[in-house]
């Protein structure tokens, strides 16, 4: 098999990936010298090998460099979503905006707030992403209606639990299933990045004996506007989404073209905070 096909086992050679991704050879030669990407095996003879992966990889690059990114911030921006080791919202708040307070919130309290959240992002219909972390298939199911609303108005919605399968349809969030391991299962989480509106609420459960009421329980949670930090969260959950290799790559790619947009000022804190006081004065 010459340089420039599909090898066995599925990798390419380099002429193929440039077929696929529209490069020249010499550009992802160049490319690869001057980043180190992408990163290809070698054959005993010293050949490009290159994997399927690739293809998504390097046409995530181009999608942000037409939409006026600088190729080196656009090559470290596709490597950095790759190189998340542990995809955890809260972790990633913790140790990228640590000016980001956290406190200690009642269930009922997060209830008004996520309801909140989910209102305004349905309201403005600005085709925002959207994304929620359930830990329990069972806990999305019972909340599976209002969110089935939000994804008929949202540029894309996806939603995590410990889901058996991948589900989608059309108007319907795209249900990822969580590998055991993933620190996602242990929060709670909505995340809403669009032009109009952006926030993100992110928690974990406080242990506490299990005869506390439902209502009682509490959660060390942080709750935020701030763009970048919004940014943050969206990054991580795409993350979490290409890791799982279930969400199709064309959605990916239109993932990471929303993410390569600046990050918009926040809006809608009042109209936000208002829809929380009233879930709030029916508890």
């Amino acid at each position: 098999m010459s340089d420039e096909g599909v090898w066995t086992g599925g990798t390419l050679g380099i002429g193929e990936l440039a077929r696929r991704t529209g490069l020249t050879q010499q550009v992802i030669r160049a490319w690869e010298s001057r980043f180190g990407f992408p990163r290809p095996a070698r054959t005993d003879g010293g050949r490009r090998q290159y994997s399927p992966d690739d293809v998504d990889r390097i046409q995530r690059v181009v999608a942000l460099k037409e939409s006026g990114v600088r190729l080196a911030q656009a090559v470290a921006r596709v490597s950095g979503e790759e190189s998340v080791a542990a995809p955890s919202i809260y972790a990633a708040l913790r140790d990228r905006h640590p000016q980001i307070e956290s406190r200690v919130l009642r269930r009922d309290v997060l209830v008004a707030i996520s309801h909140a959240i989910e209102d305004e992002a349905m309201a403005r219909a600005s085709r925002p992403l959207v994304f929620g972390c359930f830990q329990r298939e069972t806990h999305y199911r019972q909340a599976a209606p209002r969110w089935e609303e939000i994804a008929r108005t949202a540029g894309a919605c996806l939603v995590f639990a410990d889901f058996s399968t991948v589900a989608s349809g059309v108007g319907r969030p795209v249900e990822v299933p969580l590998e055991p391991e993933s620190p996602l299962l242990r929060e709670w989480a909505v995340v809403v990045t669009g032009h109009s509106f952006s926030v993100v609420l992110t928690a974990w459960e406080v242990p506490r004996q299990a005869t506390v009421p439902l209502h009682e329980r509490e959660f060390e949670s942080m709750f935020t506007f701030d763009p970048a930090a919004v940014r943050t969260a969206a990054e991580v959950c795409v993350a979490a989404a290409r890791s799982s290799r279930v969400v199709p790559a064309r959605l990916l790619r239109t993932l990471g073209e929303h993410l390569a947009t600046e990050p918009t000022p926040a809006h809608g804190v009042d109209a936000l905070v208002l829809r929380a006081f009233d879930y709030l004065q029916r508890v």
